[in-house]
C-alpha cells in the first residue's frame, strides 16, 4: 500500500489537468470558451500552470512524490515532460491552436492519458 498523499486536493487538480490534456475532443469543445453564467475558464495555459506551477508535478516529478504523486507515477510524468517540455520551450506563449496543430501534440495527449491511467491504477490499488 502506498503512503498517503499530503495534498490530496492538489492531486485532484493534477488529475483534472491530465484529464483535459489527454482528451482532444474536450480541448476542442472547452479550451478558450467563455460561457455566460459559468465562472470557470479552461485553456492550455491553465493546464500548464496547474502541472508546472500549482502542483509542481512537472518538470521534475520526483520532487512531488509524497506531496502530490506516488513514486509509482514518476515515470509516467517524466515521459509526459519528455514530450511536453520541449514544446513549451520552443512554442512558449503560443495560442492553444498552435499547440493543438503541432505534429508533436498527439504524443503529448497520449503521454497525458498514460499518466492519468497510472494515477488511476495507483489510486485503485491504494483503495483495496
Amino acid at each position: 500500500m502506498s503512503m498517503p498523499i499530503r495534498f490530496p486536493e492538489m492531486r485532484l487538480q493534477a488529475v483534472a489537468a491530465l484529464r483535459s490534456l489527454s482528451d482532444v475532443r474536450h480541448q476542442q469543445a472547452r479550451w478558450g470558451r467563455v460561457d455566460e453564467g459559468v465562472n470557470y475558464y479552461e485553456d492550455f495555459s491553465l493546464i500548464v500552470h496547474v502541472l508546472y506551477d500549482d502542483c509542481a508535478v512537472l518538470p521534475e516529478p520526483e520532487a512531488a512524490v509524497g506531496a502530490i504523486i506516488h513514486s509509482a507515477e514518476v515515470l509516467a510524468f517524466a515521459e509526459l515532460e519528455l514530450v511536453l517540455g520541449p514544446m513549451l520551450d520552443e512554442l512558449g506563449d503560443a495560442a492553444d491552436e498552435v499547440y493543438g496543430t503541432d505534429p508533436r501534440w498527439p504524443a503529448v495527449v497520449r503521454a497525458a492519458g498514460q499518466a492519468l491511467l497510472v494515477m488511476k491504477r495507483v489510486d485503485e490499488g491504494a483503495a483495496s
